[in-house]
């Protein structure tokens, strides 16, 4: 697999991805820090006097105690246990640790996650070595100096379909009688969901095979056979409605090729599907360098590598074959399927052009409110939400005995969503994370 995993056009565009300056070599060393908060390492810590977004609710001003690596009490009137450190979170806001529900992770993505309070990713198709080195780390104990890892691994496309041009030899699906087989094996693997592709690239100027109806149907409800979720990635609302109608558990992107039918959310609702936007994403594909914002926020930029800054200044150089994309489509499904009671979830696709890994959780989240998410429906979406939907039951929420995954910013962002960039403290299972 490359070292930064292209998701998207990148075997047919790769001349015009290098061409627009996208680093694929490993990022290079951060420069120096500024100077973070100093934060207690006793083995009880107090955050007092803090406002608190749980995951659900918010609460104006409380205490959070950590013991360990889980979270020990929430409260207004909380007692803080003699001894203990304390955080003072006056003027600050205290989070879960967020969660990016669309990523490619490889190398150091994972620990550079973390910096940004991305403390858990699912990974949409990832070599299946790495994951399973990430899962045995997982196993062993609390993990403090990365993201956690969730990840589909090798990911299922026909022969010759998108997923085949990243230079790495994958198995691909021929014919719907092998889908139970090949989804067996994916398991075996390691694989905590199946993920799908049903894209032709048509809407990017491209041509792909891609699986057809019942290719898809099959491999649905071969991951349904074996109690896994199916997630879909798809190109356009065409492809969407089919992977909808195949019962899929959840569609991984949005579409940006036409303005969304007017049952499409009800569609959705009805099948019970979640899905991951991608807006970050979407809005590089539709020709805009989406993270370059993110690159000039003085939040956000001192954490930044080189080679990082350099990918969030990028879009997608498109074949001139394609037009009509328009992020304006996929912000009025955002807004149908929200309004339908869909689930969404934040999710970047990173490190696509125009993304990175952590850093680009935090515009994801703006360009949810942007598409018409309050602030708490958009932070729901990185925290209580993808926890729900992946069974990720210790994490996602500040509760009493869950994982003392946490966020410190300073500011509301159930007010202003960009305070998630004011970083302040993250912990991880409970460790000050030194950024």
């Amino acid at each position: 697999m490359p070292t930064r995993l292209i998701h998207l056009l990148a075997g047919a565009l790769g001349a015009g991805v290098m061409a627009a300056g996208i680093a694929l070599d490993r990022p290079a060393p951060p420069p120096p820090r500024p100077a973070s908060a100093a934060m207690p390492r006793g083995p009880v810590t107090a955050i007092v006097n803090v406002r608190v977004f749980d995951g659900e609710r918010v609460l104006p001003r409380a205490t959070v105690v950590i013991d360990g690596d889980r979270i020990a009490g929430v409260g207004v009137d909380l007692a803080v246990p003699p001894g203990a450190g304390r955080v003072d979170g006056a003027g600050r806001t205290l989070l879960p640790g967020l969660i990016d529900s669309h990523t490619h992770a490889s190398d150091d993505a994972l620990e550079r996650a973390l910096r940004f309070g991305v403390t858990t990713e699912l990974d949409m198709f990832a070599d299946p070595a790495f994951a399973a080195k990430a899962r045995a780390e997982q196993a062993k104990g609390p993990v403090t100096t990365r993201a956690d890892l969730r990840s589909a691994g090798i990911l299922v496309t026909a022969p010759g379909g998108h997923g085949t041009e990243f230079g790495m030899t994958i198995p691909t699906l021929a014919a719907a009688a092998d889908a139970q087989a090949f989804v067996d094996a994916r398991i075996a693997e390691g694989s905590d969901y199946i993920k799908i592709v049903r894209d032709n690239g048509r809407i990017y100027g491209l041509t792909w095979p891609t699986l057809d109806d019942d290719e898809l149907a099959a491999v649905v409800t071969a991951a349904h056979w074996r109690q896994k979720m199916a997630v879909v990635h798809i190109g356009s609302q065409a492809d969407a409605v089919a992977a909808i109608r195949a019962g899929a558990d959840g569609l991984v992107h949005l579409f940006e090729d036409s303005a969304p039918a007017p049952d499409f959310a009800a569609l959705a609702a009805s099948h019970h599907a979640f899905v991951i936007p991608t807006l970050t994403v979407l809005e590089s594909v539709s020709g805009r360098p989406t993270g370059a914002s993110l690159a000039a926020d003085p939040r956000v930029a001192p954490w930044l590598s080189e080679s990082e800054a350099q990918a969030l200044g990028a879009a997608f150089p498109l074949p001139s074959r394609s037009r009509g994309l328009a992020l304006a489509h996929a912000n009025a499904a955002v807004a149908a399927l929200e309004a339908a009671g869909v689930p969404l979830l934040a999710g970047t696709d990173a490190p696509n052009p125009g993304t990175t890994h952590g850093a680009s959780l935090h515009r994801e989240l703006e360009l949810l409110v942007a598409a018409g998410l309050t602030p708490v429906e958009a932070l729901a979406a990185a925290t209580s939400t993808p926890a729900r939907v992946f069974g990720l039951r210790d994490r996602g929420r500040i509760a009493p005995g869950l994982r003392a995954d946490l966020l410190l910013v300073a500011g509301d962002p159930t007010q202003d969503i960009t305070a998630t960039r004011a970083i302040v403290a993250i912990w991880r299972n409970g460790a000050a994370v030194t950024r």
